[in-house]
């Protein structure tokens, strides 16, 4: 079983659909039995890019890193804060101009990715750091789940804030 521990500028190859770039996070676990045309280097990405269009409120590459059929959801970070889930472009795309009003970030720290299902590779616990204006005046932890679909973008995205419980990213 093939195990990606660290990738950082070793993953800049052309990604279909996303130009490469480098990514800024750890990347952990399963990776193996992708198909001769997609591996987990256009997963981490596609993942890398969706994060990057997100925080840059960029509808284009949002949209390119984002599969044609998709669920994106955040759990509540703060009291005030409602439940968001969507699975259209047009909810998303207003939802991610509104967040980028409040100077909204998610930086990726790390993440595990656990193989491939169904032409998909899923991967959590991805950790990330998420600040707002209206989010208060420290970054709160986050962690989500996935699945990255071959050459269609980020299929599922789940975030929600890391419990107490969850000591988040390896050191």
């Amino acid at each position: 079983m093939t195990r990606l521990i660290v990738c950082i500028a070793a993953c800049l190859i052309g990604v279909g659909k996303l130009g490469a770039q480098p990514v800024s996070f750890s990347v952990r676990g399963d990776t193996a039995k992708g198909s001769h045309s997609c591996g987990a280097r256009e997963g981490i990405q596609a993942i890398s890019q969706w994060f990057v269009a997100f925080n840059a409120a960029d509808s284009s590459k949002l949209d390119k890193a984002t599969a044609s059929r998709f669920v994106f959801s955040t759990g509540r970070f703060t009291h005030g804060e409602p439940f968001f889930v969507t699975h259209d472009m047009p909810t998303l795309l207003r939802y991610t101009r509104k967040r980028s009003r409040h100077r909204e970030r998610m930086r990726v720290q790390e993440v595990w990715f656990n193989g491939w299902r169904d032409g998909g590779l899923q991967f959590g616990p991805i950790y990330f750091m998420r600040s707002a204006d209206d989010l208060g005046a420290n970054p709160l932890p986050g962690v989500g789940k996935g699945t990255y679909r071959c050459g269609d973008g980020v299929w599922v995205l789940n975030v929600g804030p890391r419990p107490d419980l969850d000591p988040g990213p390896a050191k």
